[in-house]
């Protein structure tokens, strides 16, 4: 058994997850850590040591758990200041018909790159989705075959590099070594979505407590990919608001009472709550409570199409559908909800095919850390291998190359 471990820095919480991998690959998680988050806000380190603390404590009780000692984690990385492109180019490799090789495959890779590297950001990801050899289209892999000229479409997913500075070295504080980077919306991808989704076309959302983040697949790779600044915790403060309760109230009526789409709710339902500063009780309808989420709901679901059009992309696009996860997947009425504003259908996303501590980690909000441990099933995420790193832009070495874009192909 092999063993790998992965951390989920979070807005509200911070979850660390240990896994062994057996011989077929499988993951068997076998530790789960949770604490309070504490310094982070909205994917950002904003007080190191509060977060460092954190996480150590999450870390702590995984290994405590499992039985294992954590060195190296494979880390999420969510932010607003996240972007993605994408981009195209052509090598000419001779006049007549050569055999492909790895090195060309390295060089095409290098230069689509190169044209996304942008100052005060730094590439997480390098993800090759389409191929050309010569003029035959829908080449998988090259290497081998015989052609002149070689074109390459890659999918690059780039954040603030003080971002990413910060999140490494806020685990580092804690002791921990950062192996691998993933951003937030790929690791949850490799936890719920399925491979024929992805072939057919799927949009995958998911709404943690501070930011939502998305990822539209088409053709089995992803072509576009975001994060919005609102998500569960925007709803709560609405909640708050409206009702005049603190945060935590506000909460737990979301949880207990809210509905994501007031047509579930029946007319004269009610709910009683003690607003802030009234010495007696007071009664809302289910409905208002259920209005003021689905508001939010659309805002948040208004900014995500305004993206993907704004990337020259269709909704529709998602043949497959919506999958929801993160933590307000919980949220009673939220596939109804997608399916009534998109016009598609939509499922919950929860993570599968999983061995060990299977039953408490079948939840939508555990989507993040499973993916990241999935990452985690190649030597390059292995807790006894030597820091390397997803990012793409901190040098032009050919073997290292070709291990990122051999790993991020297998994992997609």
């Amino acid at each position: 058994m092999r063993t790998v471990a992965s951390i989920d820095i979070g807005t509200e919480k911070i979850v660390a997850l240990v896994g062994e991998i057996d011989t077929y690959g499988d993951i068997h998680i076998v530790g789960i850590g949770e604490a309070k988050s504490r310094g982070v806000d909205r994917g950002s380190i904003t007080r190191l040591e509060r977060a460092a603390r954190a996480i150590a404590s999450a870390v702590r009780e995984a290994e405590e758990m499992s039985g294992q000692k954590v060195n190296h984690v494979i880390i999420n990385i969510s932010s607003p200041k996240l972007k993605s492109q994408n981009e195209k180019d052509t090598i000419n490799i001779s006049s007549s018909p050569t055999e492909i090789e790895e090195d060309h495959i390295n060089r095409l890779i290098e230069r689509s790159t190169a044209k996304g590297k942008e100052d005060g950001f730094e590439i997480i990801h390098t993800i090759p989705r389409k191929y050309v050899l010569d003029d035959q289209e829908g080449i998988e892999d090259p290497v081998g075959l015989l052609g002149s000229k070689l074109t390459a479409q890659v999918h690059l997913i780039k954040v603030k590099t003080a971002v990413v500075r910060n999140l490494e070295k806020a685990v580092s504080y804690a002791g921990y070594q950062p192996i691998l980077q993933v951003v937030n919306a790929l690791a949850s991808a490799k936890a719920v979505l399925r491979d024929e989704e992805k072939d057919d076309g799927v949009l995958l959302i998911d709404i943690g407590a501070g930011l939502t983040d998305f990822v539209l697949f088409s053709e089995g790779y992803p072509v576009m990919t975001g994060c919005i600044a609102m998500g569960g915790n925007s709803i709560t403060k609405d909640i708050s608001i409206f009702m005049k309760v603190d945060n935590e109230e506000a909460e737990r009526i979301k949880k207990e009472n809210g509905v994501a789409l007031v047509d579930l709710v029946k007319g004269g339902d009610i709910l009683r709550i003690k607003p802030r500063g009234e010495g007696r009780e007071v009664t809302i309808e289910k409905r208002q409570l259920a209005e003021v989420i689905q508001i939010r709901l659309e805002e948040i679901m208004e900014k995500i199409v305004k993206e993907i059009e704004d990337a020259g992309f269709k909704l529709d696009t998602a043949n497959a559908g919506i999958v929801i996860t993160g933590g307000t997947a919980n949220l009673k009425g939220i596939r109804e909800f997608m399916e009534r504003f998109t016009d598609l259908p939509a499922r919950i996303g929860k993570p599968t095919e999983l061995g060990g501590l299977k039953e408490r980690l079948e939840d939508p909000k555990y989507a993040t850390g499973v993916g990241l441990l999935r990452f985690g099933t190649r030597p390059e995420g292995l807790l006894s291998e030597q820091r390397t790193s997803v990012t793409n832009n901190t040098g032009g070495v050919k073997g290292f190359m070709k291990k990122i874009i051999d790993f991020i192909k297998e994992l997609l």
